[in-house]
C-alpha cells in the first residue's frame, strides 16, 4: 500500500549541502515528516554548484529520482 501512495504522489525531500569534503558533499535532508538524515553524495550529482548552505530538492516519482537545485 505504501508503495502505490509512494508512486503515485511521489516523494519529495528537502536538503542543505552541510560542508565538501573530498568530492563528497556531506547533506542534511529533510523528510516530509520532519526526521532529518545525513547523507554523503558525490558532488558530480548535483545539477548545479554546490557550495555549504546550498539548497535543493530530491524528488521521487515512478523510480526516477531528480535533484533539483533552489533558484
Amino acid at each position: 500500500m505504501m508503495k502505490f501512495f509512494s508512486v503515485f504522489f511521489g516523494i519529495t525531500m528537502n536538503g542543505t549541502v552541510d560542508r565538501i569534503y573530498e568530492q563528497r558533499a556531506i547533506v542534511e535532508l529533510v523528510a516530509r515528516d520532519g526526521h532529518a538524515h545525513e547523507e554523503s553524495f558525490p558532488a558530480w550529482v548535483f545539477p548545479c554548484r554546490i557550495q555549504e548552505g546550498t539548497k535543493f530538492y530530491i524528488k521521487i516519482k515512478n523510480d526516477l529520482v531528480s535533484i533539483q537545485c533552489e533558484k
